[in-house]
């Protein structure tokens, strides 16, 4: 769907194996996703927001893990960050993502957890993600 418009963190800080699970990370600016204005409420106008996407698949299976409950946090290194839910985005292939304000570029930590349905055990993944220079 943005396949040729991803701002994404480093190939290396954009997937990670843990608990099971491949996840991968993408990142959009929101401009970019201004035409989907139902998505999560709406695309924000503030400047330096971008959308947080998540992908999930099982490693032994490949399947796609379409019933996880997500929750992620973006902060600035060394701060407390913004944290919210990602909502499910659903199409011919589920993941999931709402917006996040970045207004500084620099270096942003982003944390999420998820829920598996088959579990109750929270796994986390972190990513590095480095906001461009507007």
């Amino acid at each position: 769907m943005f396949s040729t418009n991803l701002v994404l963190a480093d190939h290396a800080q954009r997937h990670q194996i843990i608990d099971g699970m491949s996840i991968y990370l993408g990142i959009i600016p929101a401009q970019l996703t201004q035409k989907y204005d139902s998505m999560h409420g709406g695309a924000t106008d503030e400047e330096h927001s971008y959308h947080i996407v998540i992908a999930i698949f099982d490693t032994k299976s490949g399947k796609r893990i379409t019933n996880a409950k997500l929750k992620t946090t973006v902060a600035l290194l060394g701060t407390k960050g913004n944290t919210k839910d990602l909502e499910p985005m659903h199409g011919e292939l589920l993941s999931y993502g709402n917006y996040f304000t970045m207004q500084q570029a620099a270096h942003y930590t982003i944390s999420t957890e998820i829920l598996r349905a088959s579990t109750k055990a929270k796994s986390v993944a972190h990513f590095i993600f480095n906001r461009p220079k507007d």
